[in-house]
């Protein structure tokens, strides 16, 4: 099973300058730094979309957002009200499961990792929009 092996160290480099170059482009734009929860689980976000945890990105991704919502005062009025009811549902899927209809499958680990590579990624952008006004 390849997601349970180290991604060589090509992917694992292309994951994490994707992931910089992304943070680097957002927080540019001079908005406020995010708060001190957020900042400190985006180390633990960029370590679980580098290793391709797929999953684990949009459930920490959701937190992150929660927790910069938490810091915001309840609200994010810079970010589309879409991208946050997309990640929430993402998210709602996979923690709390439909056993007629589970939000991800032992099936989807093996075919569907494109498909759940680019949830991850557009989790991992959401976020950044969500940090950086």
């Amino acid at each position: 099973m390849d997601q349970l092996e180290l991604p060589r160290d090509v992917i694992w480099s292309e994951r994490r300058f994707w992931f910089e170059e992304l943070e680097a482009k957002y927080s540019e734009a001079g908005s406020p730094s995010p708060g001190e929860q957020a900042c400190a689980l985006m180390i633990d976000l960029q370590a679980v979309f580098c290793t391709g945890a797929w999953a684990a990105t949009v459930i920490l991704a959701s937190s992150i957002i929660q927790a910069q919502i938490k810091e915001c005062g309840g609200h994010l009025d810079w970010i589309e009200p879409d991208d946050l009811s997309w990640i929430n549902k993402l998210r709602n899927r996979l923690v709390h499961g439909d056993k007629r209809k589970p939000g991800l499958t032992i099936q989807d680990q093996w075919l569907k990792r494109p498909e759940w590579e680019a949830y991850a990624r557009k989790s991992v952008e959401v976020t950044f929009r969500a940090l950086y006004r």
